[in-house]
């Protein structure tokens, strides 16, 4: 009889957090390695479809595992889900911690690796998880993950301010800050079919910061993967189904197109090179400092705002300027890395394909034209 050590052993997982050497280890393994993507299932009508469409930038994943080691994996994935759902939290939570379990130990308790690691998450004694012991009890070891009150020194997830309003990737990270700051973001694929195996409602919705100490953040700017409020708005905009496509981070290197001065990602700038061609003459702005609000994606240089020339609240052609361009980035989300948009009291979420209202994330004042996004179209890029 195997334990779950030996299986580990027996896929090639090599007790250290490098993923090549995971993705080796389980290649010798199974005799597969390749370079896996999401096929596109295009767009229609008002439908937005998943996708990491043709030209898209390619995420290495870890081949699929089976047998015994994938029972264990679905196993410790119930595990998981169940301190989420016991804390409250959102499905998304539950989907990070996979992601985050199987980059560092391909979901397996195990007893050791990189340094003083140990367990499910490789959690460190050192650095203030708790005790071996403590680590090893896989229970232990995802409350720990999930953070909050009564919890060992280190934040976990309901502790990362804004962590909803991060990719998957980065929220793993500011839990483990890994010495692979990007790995986690190939196990996105892995874990929805795990979650999936075992039943876990990934779409959940919950409260992102069940169980944190003290005060809770007011909101996210881009409304967070937890969904509180999944109201379809209709009135012209269109909605559609979660783009689970991967976009790895982008550096701004290119000059913003849109004259500021500043500079955008390559990803941003390809978005105003297309909609450009497809919408004709826009008013637009990318980068700014945006210094009262410094967590906003325009100094990154993944955001555009797009000027419809006044408060569309007191004029129809304003209002369907903005519709129009809303929908189109909507429909096209798919191709370009669109991450939300913001319009018209309203978000609509790649991840949830819905639209809800727009809460202001606690910086904007949202009853007035430029705060609820009335007289502009605010878009962010992955």
């Amino acid at each position: 009889m195997y334990d779950e050590r030996d299986l580990a052993r027996a896929a090639g997982v090599v007790l250290s957090r490098s993923f090549a050497v995971k993705i080796g280890g389980i290649a010798a393994l199974i005799g597969v390695l390749g370079l896996l993507m999401l096929a596109p299932f295009g767009v229609s009508g008002d439908q937005v479809s998943a996708a990491c469409p043709p030209g898209a930038p390619v995420v290495d994943e870890d081949p699929e595992v089976s047998g015994e080691l994938r029972q264990q994996q679905v196993g410790f994935a119930k595990l998981i889900d169940e301190v989420a759902v016991a804390r409250g939290l959102p499905g998304q939570a539950t989907l990070v911690a996979l992601m985050t379990a199987l980059q560092e130990s391909q979901l397996q308790n195990l007893e050791g690796g990189d340094r003083d690691s140990v367990g499910l998450f490789q959690q460190r004694p050192s650095a203030g998880w708790g005790t071996i012991e403590q680590i090893r009890d896989p229970r232990y070891s995802a409350e720990a993950f999930f953070g909050g009150v009564n919890l060992p020194d280190p934040p976990g997830l309901v502790d990362i301010n804004s962590w909803p309003s991060m990719t998957y990737n980065d929220a793993a990270q500011a839990v483990q800050v890994s010495g692979y700051p990007n790995a986690y973001a190939k196990q996105e694929k892995a874990a929805r079919k795990i979650a999936a195996e075992a039943g876990i409602d990934l779409n959940r919705t919950g409260d992102p910061y069940a169980g944190r100490a003290g005060a809770k953040p007011s909101g996210d700017d881009d409304g967070g993967t937890s969904s509180l409020i999944d109201d379809d708005c209709g009135g012209g905009l269109i909605s559609g189904r979660p783009v689970n496509g991967v976009w790895p981070p982008e550096q701004a290197t290119i000059t913003d197109p849109s004259g500021t001065g500043g500079q955008v990602t390559p990803r941003t700038a390809a978005w105003v090179a297309q909609a450009r061609a497809a919408l004709g003459t826009l008013s637009l702005g990318c980068w700014d400092a945006h210094l009262w609000n410094p967590s906003s994606d325009h100094p990154k240089g993944r955001a555009c705002d797009l000027f419809v020339g006044t408060d569309a609240r007191r004029s129809a052609p304003a209002k369907a300027a903005g519709d129009r361009i809303a929908n189109w980035a909507i429909q096209t989300a798919a191709t370009t890395g669109l991450n939300y948009v913001i319009w018209y009291g309203q978000i609509w979420s790649a991840r949830t394909g819905k639209w809800r209202t727009y809460n202001g994330g606690g910086v904007y004042d949202t009853t007035n034209p430029t705060g609820g996004h009335y007289d502009h179209v605010h878009v962010s890029l992955y």
